[in-house]
């Protein structure tokens, strides 16, 4: 089954500044099992993170780079987002094969304001709703399962 790739996915750069070296080390550790990062690093106390999301998604990186403190720990954050990647023109989510009830990051999606009304949840966690009205309506393939 071919993907319309452009209509589904985009490529977001994070490049953030924490606190210290250490913080960074640590922030790019706890968010790299993320299924939607594709690379996350820490450059001295710079974090750089590139991830895929999904179009109607990408309120979760836009409040980073709004509140990056609360978000992830950072000083000060800036997210820059491209429709047309060159390479890789997309990434799958990455699931791991058991799903537990706290997302991989370490969050829990029933504590989101967000979660059930604009969002169904973290497809790598047991909290996801693949059926929920906003997945569905979104125009999602239904393949995060």
């Amino acid at each position: 089954m071919e993907r319309k790739v452009e209509e589904k996915t985009r490529c977001y750069l994070l490049v953030g500044e924490a606190p210290t070296e250490e913080a960074a080390r640590r922030i790019a550790e706890v968010y790299s099992p993320c299924p939607f990062v594709y690379f996350m690093g820490a450059f001295g106390n710079l974090v750089v993170g590139i991830f895929f999301l999904p179009r109607w998604r990408d309120w979760w990186l836009r409040t980073i780079s709004t509140n990056p403190a609360v978000t992830l720990g950072l000083k000060k954050a800036a997210v820059y987002v491209t429709e047309s990647p060159a390479f890789p023109a997309y990434m799958e989510p990455r699931l791991p094969e058991t799903r537990e009830e706290r997302s991989p990051c370490g969050a829990n999606c029933a504590e989101c304001c967000r979660y059930l009304k604009e969002c169904p949840g973290c497809p790598a966690s047991s909290r996801f709703h693949e059926d929920h009205r906003g997945w569905k309506d979104a125009g999602s393939s239904g393949r995060y399962n």
